[in-house]
Formats: structure tokens, sequence, C-alpha cells
């Protein structure tokens, strides 16, 4: 008889509160409060943390952790990891959705020969970013690797 492997259920939570006009507050338990606007183009407040900016920077740092991890379990020796991400929204079918994301991430490893493994684990950290795998928006990454 095969057995099935269990799998563990996690969660997350958040909270919101409205400020004023097109402005609140993003909090969960422990954390330090984040105030958030609408994007300026949607009638928000310029210079605060918006929705859309939260989920291309959701991806951008999901992908960074999970490469994080999988480096560390590798042995990957890393010198550095930097990372901008663009997000690309718009109407379909009548309804505005991130229909594209860039991932442009700068790894610097200490070795010429671990460049390839960087390379390696880098694709297996966006075929299996959590935050990747739970978005429509094609999620495209362009890794430049390079040994100091």
């Amino acid at each position: 008889m095969e057995t099935k492997k269990t799998y563990k259920v996690f969660r997350y939570g958040s909270e919101v509160r409205w400020g004023m006009h097109r402005r609140g507050s993003i909090c969960s338990s422990g954390k330090p409060e984040i105030e958030i606007s609408s994007p300026p183009e949607f009638k928000g407040d310029p210079g605060l943390w918006t929705p859309e900016d939260l989920f291309v920077a959701a991806v951008n740092a999901c992908i960074m952790m999970t490469f994080l991890a999988y480096a560390q379990h590798k042995g990957l020796e890393l010198a550095e990891y930097e990372s901008e991400a663009e997000g690309v929204m718009e109407n379909v079918e009548g309804k505005y959705r991130f229909t594209e994301i860039s991932v442009r991430p700068h790894v610097v490893v200490k070795s010429a020969e671990a460049i390839s493994q960087a390379r390696e684990i880098m694709e297996s950290a966006h075929q299996n970013c959590i935050v990747t795998n739970s978005t429509t928006a094609e999620v495209k990454i362009f890794p430049e690797v390079r040994a100091t």
C-alpha cells in the first residue's frame, strides 16, 4: 500500500485600516505598520506603498528568499544579491490585472566555478517560488550571475 505524504498547512494574516481619503495602513501582529495608498494614477498619494507595489515586491522578495534557501542548502558561497522587479498592469477583458512581472536578480558568487550552480539554483527558485506560483501573471526572470 502506497502511503501519501502529508503536508503542513500554513496561515498568514494581516489587518488593514482606513485612514483618510485613499490612505490607510497594513499591520500584522509583531511587525511594523506600513502606510499605504492607492497609486497616484488611481487618485492616491505619491510616495507611499501601494497594493500594486507590494504585489510586485512580494514576487521579487519570494524569488530572493527561495534562492537564498536553496543556495544555503546546496552550499553555494554567495557574496551579493540584489534584484529589481517591474510589473505590467493592463486592462484585460474589462479588468485591470498584472499580466507580466519581470525580475532582474544580480547575483555575485565567490568563485567562477559557482556561476553555473547559481544559475541552476536561480531557475529552481523561479519555478518553486510560492508567490510566483500563486499568480496568473507571467513571471519572467533575467538573472545576471558573476563571480567576485
